[in-house]
């Protein structure tokens, strides 16, 4: 499956107490291109749009290449990077700014391996370029980059986990093409003593280093619009060692950095999701916990760390009721076992006055056929995987951990050996509605709807649209909103690739 990353512009969905809602009438025109073959591409990515040009990025194997549509999503022009050479390159990221796009890529050369990033104005001419490090000759040991970007697209952290019990992290700005910070995670005792006054080590203290098989969930980057990276960890979640239970929030940023200690041990967390909320200065850690069995959820928590001035924590967790339960279950009566299962935090949408809406999705797959690893032949018989992506609820909470309303929201998805990619859904914000798009059933020719919702939890279910006879398939997970009414959605159907302008016209 070819890969896509978008990431939405951060339009603010502020929750007034006071507000009055009334859904009204609506309504919405879809724009669609050409259908591209991509049989042989390796990927592509929706860089955005710049003034009335849609950009969008191919790597095409033997050359990378910019395309662009018209307002009307009709084609406009294409156009090879040609000072993008194939020899060694990794693209790492394509990523639109305000009136640029950048792409950040690794390259060997001459033995060298080099992280370097080139800027281009909105006709694909390359205007600025710059080697952001040096990773030496490494030829046991090569650098194995992945990458973080802040909410708005213009910080970036690029990581090596190549060396055991050593990282290193860079973080640059785009906008001004400069490198903010350069820093070496490590427990290295060799390492340590030899530099022990480079201010660019930063030690790691925690048994058994930093790798992620050590912690009961994968370590997580997380980086501010400002280049504040928050590197998290969470220790004995599980229920033999729940008094000892513990987030590790180690916070890097040009001045140095601090280590951060959450105890939580009264409870288990099912499902967890961080990010930064840059407006309010604080670092958010918010999910769903349980008491026991990490697959049944009881209800939701939520925890701030300020890092502005000094750094202070605030938690706040808070069961499930019953009436919730039975909505969601979509039956009456509660049993011993009462809570939700295979629920997963899909995303934090921040409100302005601290809080935030906590969006969770009933996840689970299945994995029929032979017994052993995904994928291999056993027997003659092929390992089927079945994804479900079922209902939602979303859970705005309030600055001190209290929720302010519940909602959920049915749907009942399911594929089969696609990696879930044309399911789940996307959040489109603005200022007061939100509006989640998703495909009512996986298959060729589909439906789609959308859910209302209003800033004190209202909803409204409508149709949005019938791809039949369309050569649509849409992957509404991986849309780009690109203003507070439109958003841009990929669709792949028999090896063709069409770009939809979803364009909303309040009546």
């Amino acid at each position: 499956m070819l890969k896509i990353s978008c990431v939405a512009r951060p339009w603010i969905f502020f929750v007034l107490s006071f507000f009055t809602w009334n859904i009204g009438l609506h309504a919405q025109e879809a724009l669609i291109s050409e259908g591209l073959s991509i049989r042989s591409d390796y990927g592509y990515e929706i860089i955005g749009r710049f003034n009335d040009r849609v950009l969008l990025f191919r790597d095409k194997y033997d050359d990378f290449e910019v395309q662009a549509y018209d307002s009307q999503m009709r084609f406009a022009w294409n156009k090879k990077l040609e000072d993008l050479g194939r020899s060694g390159m990794q693209i790492l990221t394509v990523l639109g700014g305000k009136n640029s796009f950048s792409v950040v890529y690794k390259q060997r050369k001459r033995g060298h391996t080099y992280l370097r990033i080139h800027k281009y104005d909105p006709g694909a001419n390359m205007i600025d370029s710059m080697t952001i490090k040096d990773y030496g000759e490494n030829v046991f040991t090569p650098p194995m980059l992945e990458l973080e970007k802040s909410d708005d697209r213009n910080c970036v952290v690029v990581y090596d986990v190549a060396q055991q019990g050593r990282m290193n992290m860079v973080c640059f700005r785009l906008d001004k093409m400069t490198l903010l910070w350069d820093r070496t995670l490590t427990n290295d005792v060799a390492i340590l003593n030899s530099m022990k006054n480079d201010k660019s080590i930063i030690v790691w203290d925690k048994p058994g280093g930093f790798e992620s098989d050590y912690f009961d969930t994968p370590v997580t980057f997380t980086v501010g619009n400002l280049g504040d990276l928050f590197f998290t960890t969470e220790l004995n979640n599980r229920k033999g060692k729940m008094e000892s239970h513990v987030f590790s929030v180690l916070h890097i940023n040009s001045a140095g950095s601090h280590i951060t200690q959450i105890p939580v041990p009264d409870f288990l967390t099912a499902a967890v999701k961080f990010e930064v909320d840059n407006l309010n200065h604080q670092f958010i850690i918010a999910g769903l916990y349980s008491d026991k069995n990490r697959e049944r959820s009881k209800g939701v928590f939520y925890t701030t760390l300020g890092y502005q001035h000094n750094y202070f924590f605030k938690m706040h967790f808070e069961p499930f009721d019953d009436k919730f339960i039975s909505i969601l279950r979509q039956k009456d009566g509660i049993d011993d076992n009462k809570g939700i299962e295979d629920a997963t935090v899909t995303q934090l949408v921040l409100r302005q006055d601290g809080g935030v809406l906590l969006f969770a999705e009933r996840f689970h797959e299945i994995q029929r056929g032979a017994s052993a690893g995904r994928g291999f032949w056993r027997d003659g018989m092929r390992m089927v995987v079945d994804y479900y992506f079922d209902d939602m609820f979303v859970i705005a909470i309030q600055p001190d951990g209290k929720p302010q309303w519940k909602t959920v929201l049915h749907k009942k998805q399911y594929s089969q050996d696609d990696e879930g990619t044309f399911s789940s859904f996307f959040a489109m914000r603005n200022t007061d509605k939100l509006r989640i798009l998703f495909n009512d059933e996986i298959k060729y020719e589909n439906t789609c709807s959308e859910y209302l919702i209003s800033p004190l939890g209202d909803f409204d279910r409508n149709s949005l649209m019938n791809t039949m006879g369309q050569g649509l398939r849409l992957r509404f997970r991986d849309a780009l909103q690109i203003s507070p009414t439109e958003c841009l959605i990929p669709s792949e159907f028999r090896n063709k690739l069409k770009l939809v302008l979803l364009r909303y016209n309040t009546l």
